[in-house]
């Protein structure tokens, strides 16, 4: 459509519509409507006869901007991409992610040029994003099973085996849901593939009748009535034929020594009782279990964005346990160091604290003597810092300057003694006193000088702690399958890893 056309519907609704119902996106002279606009405005069709990518290009492009209006991202950002193709189409992911880089970098929106950077882009395979989930639940025991992952969606049905923690890659069908479509419109007066499948998915198994109503196009009562007759006959043997298709494919593919089967996607939840009868002899399981929260599934989507979301979650955790290995690291080397500097026990911190303790350790005297005395580094021990440890710590005191304090204060105290005009006996007594007290402060001071080296030890600790976690965050940013107990071999499962710019970066998987 043309672009003028495009902004008639959409800038009267900017500010009343949610962005994914009024989305399209330009490149150059091509505009493109996407999703709801498309349907309800400009009549459009599903496009199932093409390749994926070709079309799934605009969407990622109006999903970009969808995100920046709902996150207020601006009109200029960076962002990170995985997308899910089927297998066999998973060798289009480069073409797609070139024209991805290439167009998202200055493109046409409602509300004006976008411009997004792909900072990190990877595509997986269909039903990856639950077998992470699954197989991290097995722990170690998926290296001893066979599973399949069978994926059934609209367009397509796919399968991936993980065989003993080895994952291949998959089989490929077009057997998705749309095929059941089609065997109904061969039986029927060709109804719209997409109101059809919707009127099916919802009446479910029971075939409740009023979801067939709606897509009726008698307008007499009885003629109607005969007609939602008619229509659920259809597609009763139609479901019976698609299922007798759909497991015969999902029979010839899978492994004779298969454990178990996980199926996944909204048509295998439809599909759940011929399948649950046809495979009773496997250990079965509906997307692993997952389940997506109300507040990120607001449309209630359910099963059909549980693999986005296994992916998600498996990522969020993997992240969250590197975090707590970085702090638990932290505090294992302040131990460390309180035990080598035979000092009181320093407070468990994490890795701001010690990012901190850095920053001031290393800032000039200067701007330190301004600094509020809330920002100034904990003192180590428990009980209030005295001026001069606190002085220790961020100005580092040399000991001549506290012995250069105890010369002064012995010769003036021997001064006081010498100036006293007293007799001899007297001045016996005075100098026993004299000398407990010289022996007193040499004492203190040997006791500060013991401190000033505890505390200095402390401090070069950690800063040394400090940087060796800097160093260890730059090159370890990324989470260690081999370390975890489900060791996934996730190079095969997402298909390898991220590319940005056309070289290899680390993969997060």
């Amino acid at each position: 459509m043309s672009q003028d056309i495009a902004n008639c519907f959409t800038q009267p609704n900017l500010a009343s519509a949610s962005p994914e119902n009024i989305a399209w996106v330009a490149i150059g002279n091509e505009c493109r409507a996407v999703g709801y606009l498309a349907a309800a405005q400009f009549n459009a069709h599903i496009g199932l006869a093409g390749l994926k990518y070709s079309s799934a290009l605009y969407k990622a492009l109006a999903a970009l901007w969808v995100v920046s209006r709902k996150l207020d991202l601006g009109n200029q950002f960076s962002a990170a991409i995985s997308v899910f193709l089927p297998p066999g189409e998973f060798n289009d992911s480069k073409q797609f992610f070139e024209l991805l880089s290439q167009y998202s970098a200055s493109f046409e929106t409602p509300t004006g040029k976008l411009s997004v950077t792909l900072d990190k882009t990877q595509a997986l395979q269909e039903g990856g994003g639950i077998a992470l989930i699954h197989n991290s639940n097995l722990g170690s025991a998926f290296k001893q099973r066979v599973t399949a992952f069978v994926m059934v969606g609209f367009r397509n049905a796919s399968v991936i085996v993980s065989a003993r923690g080895a994952v291949g890659k998959g089989k490929t069908s077009d057997l998705g849901m749309v095929r059941l479509v089609d065997l109904v419109q061969e039986r029927t007066s060709n109804y719209d593939a997409s109101r059809l499948a919707l009127s099916i998915a919802q009446a479910g198994v029971s075939y409740n009748r009023p979801y067939f109503y709606r897509i009726a196009r008698n307008r007499e009562e009885t003629a109607k009535d005969r007609e939602v007759d008619q229509l659920i006959e259809a597609v009763k043997l139609s479901r019976f034929d698609y299922a007798r298709m759909l497991s015969h494919w999902i029979n010839e593919v899978l492994q004779p020594d298969l454990d178990e089967i996980v199926f996944c996607g909204g048509t295998s939840e439809y599909m759940k009782p011929e399948l649950r009868n046809q495979f009773s002899h496997y250990s079965l399981s509906w997307h692993a279990g997952i389940t997506v929260p109300k507040t990120l599934d607001p449309d209630g989507l359910g099963c059909r964005i549980a693999d986005v979301y296994g992916l998600f979650s498996y990522f969020k955790s993997q992240f969250e346990v590197l975090r707590q290995r970085s702090v638990a690291a932290t505090s294992q080397r302040a131990e460390d160091t309180t035990s080598s500097s035979g000092d009181a026990p320093v407070p468990t911190t994490d890795i701001q604290s010690v990012k901190e303790c850095a920053e001031q350790s290393t800032t000039p005297k200067s701007e330190q003597s301004t600094k509020p005395k809330s920002e100034q580094p904990t003192h180590p021990k428990s009980e209030p810092p005295t001026k001069l440890k606190l002085e220790q710590f961020t100005h580092a005191k040399s000991e001549r300057s506290t012995e250069q304090k105890f010369e002064e204060s012995t010769e003036q105290k021997t001064e006081d003694i010498t100036e006293q005009k007293i007799e001899e006996p007297a001045e016996q007594k005075i100098e026993e006193p004299t000398e407990q007290k010289t022996e007193d402060i040499t004492e203190q001071n040997t006791e500060i000088f013991a401190q000033q080296k505890a505390d200095s030890s402390i401090k070069h600790s950690c800063l040394d702690d400090s940087n060796k976690l800097s160093d260890e965050s730059s090159s370890n940013t990324e989470p260690s399958l081999e370390e975890s107990e489900a060791n996934l071999d996730a190079a095969l499962l997402l298909g390898g890893p991220y590319r940005s710019a056309g070289k290899k970066v680390r993969n997060y998987a």
